[in-house]
């Protein structure tokens, strides 16, 4: 998947509550500089892993299809700590590091080895269409980490894009609907997602170890789940980290459950600001179930951006996890 060449600084999402010791956050300038001449505003030339549809519409019931808790009630749940935010919108910026809490993946560091991804792709796509659709993204991660793809255990009904090739379907991870998927919808009996939660199980312990998960649209709120699983200490999945590029938290009450309570495993949130396929509010949505979430944005829309701002984005979050080409990271050091 090609990329853009997006605008080069960073500036700081607005946090939702107080700052915490030890967050993961990025300071940025009052306000970004102009964009560095020759650098174009927009993204050019970019594929999109599906046709565009209509934005999600706006108001969107909660996730899991909950209702808003009641104000004047007292809750168990600790404040959710600000995100950090990489944007690239303008030229210059500065960066800090501050420590963390979250865990760090220790075998790759360990065994100084490369880092190994398992990538989980969007709905109607394939192991195969996501890996042709991502080599921009493996040329950026060479060297640093390993993306092995896994096709998800269901085939769409009626086919989708470029279903000239029998052999080759496009899969879903799970239905919101009879054959059918949207992300907004309220779902009353969504189906295949247990099965799904299994296959990914099944790729982590055939094909493993992997480090952390790598997941793009439906793909992406799928690992969000096993991320939750995971921080409960679900033995199923052994993965320390994700990066989830155009996510989305599922409506479906039967999947309420996942965002009950705070997320605590490092991940970084790719956000377009164009996309039309799952708008950037829902990405920043699932962002906010997380605990020290970083938050990359991008001005393209529905795909992987692995242009040079981004991809130093995801190098100095891998750093996270294995930095000085093997060398273990003390415990509560830098974030990205």
């Amino acid at each position: 998947m090609d990329g853009n060449a997006p605008r080069t600084s960073t500036t700081p999402l607005p946090a939702g509550s107080g700052s915490w010791p030890g967050q993961a956050a990025l300071q940025a300038p009052p306000a970004a500089a102009p964009v560095a001449p020759g650098v174009p505003s927009r993204p050019t030339g970019a594929a999109s892993s599906r046709p565009r549809s209509r934005s999600p519409r706006r108001g969107l019931p909660p996730p899991g299809g909950a209702p808003a808790p009641q104000r004047g009630r007292a809750s168990a749940r600790p404040p959710r700590r600000p995100m950090s935010a990489l944007r690239f919108g303008g030229k210059g910026g500065a960066s800090r590091k501050w420590p963390s809490r979250l865990p760090v993946a220790a075998g790759a560091m360990s065994e100084g080895r490369t880092l190994r991804l398992l990538g989980l792709h969007g709905y109607r796509q394939s192991e195969r269409r996501f890996r042709q659709r991502t080599g921009a993204l493996r040329k950026a991660l060479r060297g640093r980490a390993e993306l092995v793809a896994v096709s998800a255990p269901h085939p769409v009904p009626g086919g989708g894009e470029d279903d000239d090739d029998g052999d080759d379907p496009p899969r879903g991870w799970w239905f919101s609907g009879p054959g059918t998927f949207e992300a907004g919808e309220v779902a009353a009996a969504p189906a295949g997602l247990e099965e799904s939660l299994s296959a990914v199980a099944a790729a982590l312990a055939e094909h493993g170890p992997f480090d952390g998960l790598l997941g793009f649209s439906q793909g992406a709120a799928l690992a969000a789940m096993v991320c939750a699983l995971r921080a409960r200490g679900d033995p199923r999945f052994p993965v320390a980290f994700a990066i989830l590029v155009a996510g989305f938290a599922s409506r479906a009450p039967a999947h309420g459950h996942f965002y009950r309570d705070p997320i605590a495993l490092p991940t970084l949130h790719v956000v377009g600001d164009a996309d039309a396929v799952i708008a950037a509010p829902l990405s920043r949505e699932l962002a906010q179930h997380f605990v020290e979430p970083v938050v990359l944005t991008h001005p393209g829309g529905h795909f992987i951006p692995a242009a040079a701002p981004q991809k130093k984005a995801y190098l100095d979050f891998l750093d996270r996890f294995c930095p000085g080409q093997g060398q273990a990271e003390p415990p509560g050091a830098g974030a990205v």
